[in-house]
């Protein structure tokens, strides 16, 4: 018998209490709210996505570039070579020389922030605070702001068991309001229908064939953020995770509830999905032990995974405040981004 099926037998439909619930509060718990998303903007002005990985990008931005080209940012007079623009000549060092010099740029380039949602079935669970879908929107939604901060242009994905949603990079605020925009309506279920047909098998998206696609729309040299429970992230989905994590800077916001960690103290306990109740019974220690321990393995997994592949993880829970857990580790002084300068 699996845990979950010990769990589920000691559920009492029968005796279910009676129990009175704040519909505006269920609200907040399990809804997006857009101009919640929207306010999250002040918050990301202490944020960094700063220089972690090469830019590959030919727009401007606030990265340097390891491409020579005419730029923003002179870096050095070399011997003028053929086929270089005579525009680029140092007359001065030239005439010094008398040997013709032509002067090389650093572009600077932008990167395109990728952000992957992940609001599968597993995510709509939640015991304190909120769901972790809602957790996920809002790590999305300060995430794609401090990327609108650095200039970028803001893009993403979002998907669920049965249908996924893409929307192109695009800059400024304006490409930040799209996605919000477009990952709330998807997470309140606004009637989004599916274009995702070859994705599909008997009705269900197929994770591997969606991050292969995924890993198709990144373009190298962005940085990705991919917020998830990673209940479904088999063998064949990890390999398209590693590949973009080879050409990107990928971070990887693990969410997760208290009650995924530990079953709550002794007891018996009233639980709901907002249209039934249950009674949950946690007096069994082996199946509280079984239960932590099955989670402590996730996570080893999980962070054995991310330093095998050096990928930045950021593990949060569903009442954790998500702006802070984000400054503590993209904040300018952020272990990430002491991390990342070590890189390169």
């Amino acid at each position: 018998m699996s845990i979950w099926q010990a769990i589920r037998s000691n559920f009492s439909a029968e005796n279910t209490p009676s129990v009175l619930i704040n519909t505006e509060t269920i609200k907040h718990a399990t809804e997006v709210d857009l101009q919640l998303l929207i306010q999250l903007r002040y918050q990301s002005t202490h944020l960094s996505l700063g220089s972690q990985r090469k830019a590959y990008s030919s727009l401007s931005g606030n990265y340097s570039s390891p491409f020579k080209g005419r730029g923003l940012n002179f870096d050095e007079v070399r011997p003028y070579q053929p086929g270089d623009d005579i525009r680029n000549i140092d007359w001065n060092v030239t005439a010094r020389t008398d040997k013709v010099h032509t002067k090389v740029f650093k572009e600077e380039r932008e990167r395109p922030v990728f952000i992957i949602v992940d609001l599968s079935q597993s995510m709509y669970f939640g015991s304190r605070h909120c769901l972790k879908s809602v957790t996920a929107a809002k790590a999305a939604a300060l995430f794609a702001w401090a990327g609108a901060d650095n200039n970028n242009r803001i893009g993403g994905l979002i998907f669920n068991n049965t249908t996924h949603q893409e929307i192109r990079p695009k800059g400024g605020h304006q490409g930040v309001l799209r996605f919000l925009k477009l990952l709330s309506d998807f997470h309140n279920n606004k009637g989004y229908r599916s274009h995702s047909d070859k994705l599909r098998q008997k009705g269900e998206l197929k994770p591997e064939l969606l991050f292969a696609r995924i890993q198709k729309m990144i373009h190298p040299g962005s940085i990705v953020l991919l917020a998830s429970d990673l209940k479904h992230s088999n063998e064949n989905v990890l390999k398209h995770i590693r590949y973009i994590a080879q050409h990107n800077d990928l971070i990887i916001n693990h969410i997760a509830d208290p009650l995924e960690i530990e079953l709550p103290p002794p007891g018996q306990y009233g639980i709901s999905n907002g249209q039934q109740a249950h009674l949950l019974n946690t007096q069994d220690s082996l199946l509280r032990s079984s239960f932590k321990q099955l989670f402590e393995n996730k996570i080893a997994d999980i962070e054995q995974f991310c330093m095998q592949n050096r990928i930045h993880l950021i593990n949060l829970l569903t009442n954790e405040d998500v702006a802070d857990k984000f400054l503590a580790t993209l904040g300018k002084d952020s272990s990430i981004r002491r991390i990342a300068r070590s890189r390169h």
